[in-house]
């Protein structure tokens, strides 16, 4: 799976996006967390 990282600087929390399909994300304190709960989606 491809992603796309995003950060928050306010919340600093890490957004991780599916490439193929924007919709499906998740977000994490660290950037292994989000793709952890990306790939559990």
């Amino acid at each position: 799976m491809k992603y796309r990282v995003q950060l928050n600087t306010d919340s600093q929390l890490f957004t991780v996006l599916d490439k193929k399909n924007p919709s499906v994300s998740a977000n994490g304190k660290t950037i292994s967390e989000a793709v952890n709960k990306l790939q559990n989606k």
